[in-house]
């Protein structure tokens, strides 16, 4: 039983990088680009049971999104609310900055949220609890961290 135990908690606490060499390839857009238009990226998806929607972005601490990102990430999410699903853009800060390691989210915080058409700067929250706090409001059960 003890044993079983070690093994889960290490297993829940093993990272989700399979190649940390590959992550941290970055991608040159470098021809595919139409004027200020090319392609863009997510940091994070978190989809529940085709009902709630959550795209993370991840910057260093006081870092804004781009405006093409941050329109083409608002846009995602207004068509998902449209169809009457719950959404939201969770922007996360990180004070890391050895380029060296990587960024575990889970130590970093929520600062702002885009949901019903808005964005609203929120009192730091810590990522998990942040979650775990939506999970409850919107009785996502699988939502839990």
């Amino acid at each position: 039983m003890i044993f079983d135990l070690i093994i889960l908690d290490k297993m829940q606490n093993m990272s989700l990088i399979k190649n940390s060499k590959r992550i941290k390839q970055s991608m040159d857009f470098t021809g595919v680009q139409n004027r200020a238009i090319h392609p863009s990226d997510i940091d994070g998806v978190l989809e529940f049971d085709n009902k709630y929607l959550f795209l993370i972005e991840m910057k260093f601490i006081a870092t804004d999104i781009p405006m093409g990102q941050k329109i083409m990430l608002e846009r995602i999410i207004n068509a998902w609310e449209e169809s009457g699903r719950i959404g939201a853009i969770l922007k996360v800060e990180h004070k890391f900055r050895d380029e060296e390691i990587d960024v575990p989210l889970h130590l970093c915080f929520v600062t702002k949220v885009y949901s019903n058409k808005k964005w609203l700067k929120i009192k730091p929250q810590q990522f998990l609890k942040y979650l775990n706090r939506i999970g409850k409001k919107h009785k996502i059960y699988k939502c839990k961290f």
